[in-house]
């Protein structure tokens, strides 16, 4: 089912009376029945208790109390903490920058009733997505474009640039009615809450804040201390719980990561080599050959493996051909290929001259080496030019080929040269810090 955008819902405004909605805080305002969320307010128009939505602002945006710079612009700084849906938890993923789409991609095929919630990104470090779905949590572990999984237990809009908005940012952790469901569901999948709950925050801000990044997750650890259930200690290293703070210039997403570093690094590459595939990465172009039952699959240039590993994981295939020009990388395949079942052969290959008949393979998913990994821009064009030619000759009509490329105006170059292959799709990524693209390319039935 593809995602299904919530419904846009006006926020709850205390309440109501029998004739028209009354205002929060209005003396003599009231109510036949309870309010289903904000603070409670006495005659006066005072909270009764904790505020939900985080510090009260006057007009000009500043905190109630606090003197208005004169000449400051008037602006909307409140804390506005977004309707959620109670019912079921906010879910976060992380993965690689440019791969977030992708994992949007197999995320709408494969859980139940996903619904997105938002898209975000840090530069050159994460995409992130949130959404809610029926699907129980133990197999969000499953999506294998993701590297991270976390639940959220605080989201929150309008942090105000200045000194206040760290208050904002303790309003809105402390307040957040998300805590229980996120500790019910780490719980649930495995992690700690003793008497004396351990915890660490990782803290990342993006635009522009008179706020030290450090200054964030203070204000966020003494929200958890103050008011999450139970005794919260601050740590450096080894917590019971991963708080991971991310702060989107005005918007603050605080959640409790499920997932370990296994996740990201499932792989288990008994030998390494520079620059090897991030799985998720290579899980991202295996999807992207719509694996079958019946694929005899290829990469002629596998390093240490992923691109192998991350298909034979996806399900059935009828063969397994992985291959690579080096010695030490065909040795590097067999350590690291040795637990993979099936009819998998790992042989010597130039990707320039490949031993196989024409049509033999139906699918092929590659990794081109990057421009620092070629002497000179001349091999390079030489290099592309020969894959691209074999990939003409060796893949079935119909049949679908995935490759990354940093030099990807070269291998355009080179592909607008075979007619035989038609592009399908290209997909911007950034690799350790480098921008590369995904070109999915399919085999013309001529």
């Amino acid at each position: 089912m593809p995602f299904q955008r919530p419904k846009r819902r006006s926020p709850e405004r205390g309440p109501q009376s029998n004739s028209r909605p009354a205002r929060p805080g209005r003396p003599g305002a009231r109510s036949n029945q309870a309010p289903a969320r904000g603070p409670r307010h006495d005659s006066a128009g005072r909270p009764t208790g904790a505020p939900s939505r985080g510090p009260r602002h006057d007009p000009a945006g500043s905190p109630t109390g606090a003197p208005t710079p004169a000449g400051a612009p008037r602006r909307r700084a409140f804390v506005h903490q977004p309707t959620v849906d109670m019912s079921r938890p906010l879910f976060a993923v992380q993965t690689q920058p440019g791969v977030g789409q992708l994992l949007l991609a197999e995320i709408n095929a494969t859980l139940q009733k996903p619904m997105l919630v938002a898209q975000r990104h840090v530069t050159q470090k994460d995409d992130m997505l949130l959404f809610h779905t029926d699907t129980n949590s133990k197999e969000l572990f499953n999506l294998r474009a993701a590297e991270d999984l976390f639940v959220v237990a605080a989201r929150a809009f309008n942090i105000a640039p200045d000194q206040g908005g760290l208050k904002q940012i303790h309003a809105s952790v402390k307040n957040s009615m998300l805590v229980p469901t996120a500790l019910r569901v780490f719980t649930l999948n495995g992690g700690r809450t003793p008497k004396i709950t351990t915890f660490r925050v990782v803290t990342r801000v993006t635009g522009k804040q008179d706020f030290a990044r450090k200054a964030v997750g203070i204000a966020v650890a003494d929200a958890v201390r103050d008011s999450w259930p139970g005794r919260w200690k601050l740590v450096e290293e080894e917590a019971d719980v991963e708080v991971w703070v991310t702060l989107f210039g005005s918007e603050i997403i605080v959640a409790i990561r499920l997932s370990t570093g296994g996740m990201r690094h499932r792989i288990n590459r008994i030998v390494d080599r520079p620059a090897a595939l991030r799985p998720a990465i290579a899980a991202a172009m295996v999807r992207l050959s719509n694996p079958q039952p019946n694929d005899v699959f290829l990469d002629a240039m596998a390093g240490t493996g992923t691109i192998i590993a991350e298909r034979a994981a996806v399900g059935p295939f009828e063969r397994l051909i992985a291959g690579d020009k080096s010695r030490e990388a065909v040795k590097a395949l067999s350590r690291n290929l040795a637990s993979v079942g099936g009819d998998l052969a790992i042989r010597r290959l130039d990707a320039t001259d490949l031993p196989f008949q024409p049509g033999e393979i139906n699918k092929l998913v590659t990794n081109l080496p990057f421009g620092k990994q070629v002497n000179n821009i001349d091999e390079l064009h030489q290099l592309y030019s020969g894959v691209c030619a074999e990939w003409a000759r060796i893949v079935a009509p119909g049949g679908m080929i995935v490759a990354l490329a940093a030099e990807i105006d070269v291998l355009r170059e080179k592909i607008n040269a075979t007619p035989e292959l038609r592009v399908r799709g290209t997909f911007p990524i950034a690799v350790l810090g480098q921008t590369a693209t995904i070109v999915q390319l399919e085999r013309r039935r001529m």
